[in-house]
């Protein structure tokens, strides 16, 4: 049993396009599905138990923590701009291979979709056949779910599977990213770049504000959330350019990273304050940028166990809330004490194991095939094999 786990992990590595793994790309990740995870589960064992806990700061405070989730959502933004980002920089920097518009998009599809629609058609069934809504109910959310537009027609997210809003702002962002790309990489200077870079997340936040975009159904699109996106193009270009000859870390920044993290907790708020939100911002470019320079906290956060779970976010993202929805029925009304904090960190303890497991089911049979390019035509290779041995076997 043992020695199952340990390889697990190599069985769960990504498949990527380049064929290279960033590990602490995949460390991050698993910062930023973390807090989700414990914001989804703590909303739902709060809304479910029955349990009268001892008010106080403990309650408080744990309440407080357990609730800043959404930093995980600006953490997986950041990654996605970073990611997609980085083949573009390339090409405009360092004279790399251009990027096939064609292959780009239709890699985005063959990735992403099939578990998407999968997971989203099974959870569409589920609330039917427990009797929440009817199929006349649920039809026109979830064609508009399938078609990434719930959060604009319907000017709020899915109640089929709550979290896959981001995905819709996602989406968005992969259609843009490439033509923003085009415009934000080509000065060849890297102060000018960096500085139209960041003159751009200013201007655009300054419009967000004065628009009050955050505060109406618009936080729900690209327009409330780009300035995440670019932050990552900013790091794209940071680990381009600046690392080309090895990355020199330093003891310094395993507190810098640890200080960001926390810092991040603090200042995010839902009231959208300026300040706050360009705090929170270069909190964020901290974390990533001294994720790579630290020295125990990059080999904590490159173990094999945790990008292995940073791997497979997003099978994780797409299941965690309907499962916990499911599980904290029976576990709701398991107490110890009266102490919130205590039983809390219960509840995540008996579920996360589950929620690991089927995640890891659901990421090997489903989500890593469709990392490999030419899935589509392995598929029907394998397809076309079974029934050329079915007509061999009937004749």
């Amino acid at each position: 049993m043992f020695g199952f786990l340990k390889k697990l992990p190599e069985k769960l590595t990504r498949v990527t396009s380049g064929g290279k793994v960033i590990k602490e790309i995949d460390g991050l990740r698993f910062l930023a599905i973390f807090p989700v995870v414990v914001q989804h589960l703590s909303e739902r064992f709060e809304r479910y138990t029955s349990t009268t806990f001892t008010p106080g700061s403990e309650y408080e405070f744990t309440h407080f923590v357990t609730n800043r989730g959404f930093i995980g959502v600006y953490i997986f933004f950041a990654i996605s701009g970073f990611i997609l980002g980085l083949p573009f920089a390339a090409h405009s920097l360092n004279n790399a291979k251009k990027v096939d518009l064609k292959s780009y998009f239709w890699r985005r599809i063959t990735r992403l979709e099939p578990p998407y629609i999968i997971v989203m058609t099974i959870f569409a069934l589920a609330v039917v056949v427990m009797g929440y809504y009817t199929f006349q109910d649920i039809i026109p959310h979830y064609f508009a779910s399938i078609f990434y537009l719930h959060n604009i027609i319907y000017k709020g997210w899915t109640f089929i599977n709550p979290p896959v809003w981001t995905l819709e702002i996602e989406v968005q962002f992969y259609i843009l990213a490439p033509f923003l790309a085009l415009f934000l990489f080509k000065p060849k200077s890297a102060l000018l770049r960096r500085s139209l870079l960041i003159g751009f997340i200013l201007v655009l936040m300054l419009l967000q504000q004065h628009f009050r975009i955050l505060h109406q159904f618009t936080k729900l699109t690209i327009l409330g959330h780009l300035h995440f996106f670019l932050l990552g193009f900013i790091f794209a270009d940071f680990y381009l350019n600046e690392w080309k000859e090895g990355i020199r870390k330093h003891a310094v920044y395993n507190y810098i990273a640890i200080l960001s993290f926390v810092s991040m907790i603090l200042i995010w708020s839902w009231n959208h304050e300026l300040l706050n939100r360009i705090g929170f911002l270069i909190c964020l470019f901290l974390l990533f940028y001294s994720v790579f320079k630290a020295t125990w906290v990059n080999k904590f956060i490159t173990t094999p166990w945790i990008t292995a779970i940073g791997g497979m976010c997003y099978s994780i993202y797409l299941i965690h809330l309907p499962f916990i929805e499911f599980f904290i029925r029976a576990t709701k009304n398991i107490t110890i004490t009266h102490s919130f904090t205590i039983n809390y960190l219960f509840q995540l303890l008996i579920i996360i194991p589950f929620l690991l497991g089927i995640s890891i089911i659901f990421y090997l049979l489903v989500e890593k095939p469709c990392m490999y390019k030419d899935w589509p035509q392995r598929l029907r290779k394998n397809i076309q094999a079974r029934f050329a041995v079915t007509s061999r076997e009937e004749a």
